[in-house]
């Protein structure tokens, strides 16, 4: 298995999440797009020890290198709240998490850079194993809602590799290995840019009509709407600067084709760049968004 961990001072695109008001409608969505999902988990964080409920809970499909996660509200809390605020202008893509080996360093960095930061999260969920059911452990740092318009935006620590990426979800029959990307719109791409940057702590750089921030594994691309439609074919949904989709890295494009013809979903022949071939998929309405897969 690829270590999903960075080593101190590495950034990693660690998973993107769309929120979705029915998990099973969502789940079966992206099963269909050729996902192999593992079982629907309830999220709780750690206060003053002892567990509390998040509100939210997860399925995932879990690539060889980060992972897309499907997040729907469990309970009335208020991160439940901020989820079906983002539902209400549009279901899909609405979280982007970025790890590294010390969330609360990375906590401290954005409240210098200037944003507006939450107390650290001791975040936890159940995962079946072998000797009974044990704990997945996260440190997540965030900031304040509504300081990122695109939506939810963090980094994290994974404290229990293993329990995450475990044996027997990590191969998918669309072939599907790794997030490479995540792609916005934006009308302005600079003001996004330099809000991410910030974030990230890496530098934007233009090419053409692209703005990207690339970490040591996973970019984040910013575009026009224009652009997401004359390259990919894809309208942004939701207010814009917004998510827009995931870029995913398969083994064969051809084994994705046959995958996405079975499950009758449309996909457009495109490029990501000069000369890298891509398919671009609109996801069905319970997911919302769309992927751009490339061979990799």
């Amino acid at each position: 298995m690829t270590n999903q961990l960075p080593p101190p001072g590495v950034v990693f695109l660690d998973h993107v999440a769309h929120f979705v008001p029915e998990m099973d409608a969502a789940a079966t969505a992206l099963e269909h797009c050729g996902f192999r999902l593992t079982p629907f988990t309830a999220q709780t964080n750690r206060v003053g020890g002892k567990p509390v409920p998040a509100g939210t809970g997860n399925r995932c499909a879990m690539l060889r290198q980060g992972y897309v996660e499907i997040l729907t509200a469990t309970a009335e809390t208020e991160l439940a709240r901020q989820l079906r605020e983002r539902i209400a202008d549009h279901i899909g893509l609405h979280l982007a998490a970025f790890s590294s080996a010390d969330a609360a360093a990375e906590h401290r960095r954005l409240a210098e850079t200037g944003f507006a930061t939450l107390p650290l999260v001791d975040m936890r969920r159940p995962v079946a194993t072998y000797r009974g059911s044990e704990d997945a452990r996260f440190t997540i740092a965030r900031i304040a809602h509504g300081s990122m318009p695109e939506g939810r935006v963090q980094f994290l620590t994974h404290h229990t590799e293993p329990l995450v990426w475990r044996n027997g979800f990590l191969d998918h029959p669309n072939g599907a290995r790794a997030l490479t990307g995540l792609w916005i719109a934006a009308n302005d791409p600079a003001e996004p840019a330099a809000r991410f940057s910030r974030f990230i702590g890496r530098p934007a750089t233009q090419a053409g009509e692209v703005t990207t921030i690339a970490s040591e594994r996973g970019t984040v691309h910013i575009a026009r709407p224009r652009y997401m439609r004359d390259a990919f074919g894809i309208t942004p949904a939701g207010t814009l600067p917004c998510f827009v989709a995931a870029q995913i890295a398969v083994t064969d494009l051809a084994i994705l084709q046959n995958c996405l013809r079975d499950a009758g979903l449309s996909r457009r022949r495109v490029r990501l760049a000069a000369k890298d071939e891509a398919i671009a998929v609109d996801l069905p309405a319970a997911l919302g968004g769309a992927m751009l897969f490339h061979q990799g």
